[in-house]
């Protein structure tokens, strides 16, 4: 583990250029541990936000990190966090990571594609770690697939305020090109992360980790989003996991209809979870699901968006997954059911929020 007391950046490559797009828990963890690790991080956040962190001038890691980074105006130098006040002020990088959620990401990818123009090589890339596989579509759109590289992260952490994230679980970071097994950019991000004490790595098929990880998302968000129960006691409680795991088989059964099948990586265990029956599968988490000890317990980020007011990914994820079903004629009740209970505990007065994609009402 990563203390205050650890001398010093620890060792990494030779500097990496990231921009991070989005001063979330994601983003703020993510630009804190790289830029203390040596590398060129430039991190991108509204006016307001930026400008509160500006005005504070640390970024302060606690939980399974323990750490503060220094933040500051451009130019970005290692050692400190370089904060952006929008995308003009984005330079030069070998890697736009977007780890904003997924309602403001359009938003986010449009601001960014115009300021950005002729800076793709072969050894640059795009990529967002949000939830789903509908981000990638998108950032294909804006930046055109050759430059978009596949990413997920089950890192779990928590934006306490402004510019201060609790980290509660070291998930890995997955990184990986959609036509090739692996590629020099994608090897240099991860040797990047893992030198920054951020568990990484490089897959050759990265389609089917994105369902993995998108399945599992069905999953828990589902089952939190509705009990507002941390993972830990998901799993722990028999009933609470069966229900976790009919909406992992219907996800399934959407990316099956994709032609993709579902598979084992590290920290997203989903074959696994899906082979054995689900009495048997029930029974080994409960005996599986102890306590952390001191860390803290780990809440969905759609658990954490409900208690905060802020709108939630459930038309990127569950809205998404039902229109992939219906479009492929596949049915997925839970999945439908579960959809409709979110949308009505979206903290929206004047009703449900527009979508980026056609609703699926449309």
């Amino acid at each position: 583990m990563t203390t205050a007391d650890s001398p010093g950046p620890l060792v990494s490559t030779s500097p990496v250029r990231i921009s991070i797009v989005g001063t979330g828990s994601l983003g703020l963890a993510f630009s804190a541990a790289l830029a203390r690790a040596g590398h060129l991080v430039t991190l991108m956040g509204r006016p307001g936000s930026a400008g509160d962190l500006l005005e504070r001038g640390h970024i302060e890691v606690s939980g399974r990190l323990n750490f503060s980074v220094p933040a500051g105006a451009a130019p970005a130098r290692p050692g400190q966090v370089s904060v952006a006040e929008g995308a003009r002020d984005l330079t030069l990088a070998d890697a736009v990571l977007f780890t904003t959620k997924g309602p403001d990401l359009p938003a986010a990818i449009e601001e960014v594609a115009r300021h950005w123009p002729g800076q793709h090589t072969e050894q640059t890339f795009v990529a967002g770690v949000q939830n789903g596989v509908v981000k990638d579509e998108l950032l294909a759109e804006a930046f055109g697939a050759p430059a978009v590289v596949g990413a997920a992260t089950v890192l779990g952490s928590r934006r306490l305020s402004c510019g201060a994230v609790s980290v509660s679980g070291l998930g890995t970071t997955f990184f990986g090109e959609f036509n090739a097994p692996t590629s020099a950019r994608t090897e240099r991000v991860r040797a990047a992360f893992v030198g920054a004490g951020l568990p990484c790595a490089v897959v050759a098929d990265i389609r089917v980790l994105l369902w993995a990880k998108f399945c599992n998302a069905i999953g828990v968000f589902g089952v939190s989003a509705v009990t507002g129960l941390s993972s830990g006691e998901i799993f722990a409680r028999r009933p609470l996991a069966l229900a976790y795991r009919s909406l992992l088989e219907e996800a399934a059964s959407v990316a099956a209809s994709e032609g993709v099948e579902i598979a084992d990586f590290p920290d997203l265990p989903m074959r696994s979870y899906l082979e054995p029956s689900p009495d048997d599968w029930a029974t080994d988490m409960a005996r599986r699901a102890l306590p952390a000890g001191d860390a803290p317990p780990g809440f969905s980020s759609m658990v954490q968006d409900l208690a905060a007011g802020r709108r939630t990914e459930i038309e990127e994820t569950f809205g998404d997954l039902l229109r992939r079903a219906r479009a492929q004629g596949t049915e997925v009740p839970r999945a439908e059911f579960v959809y409709r209970l979110i949308s009505g505990l979206e903290p929206s007065p004047s009703g449900p929020r527009e979508a980026r994609r056609p609703s699926v009402d449309g």
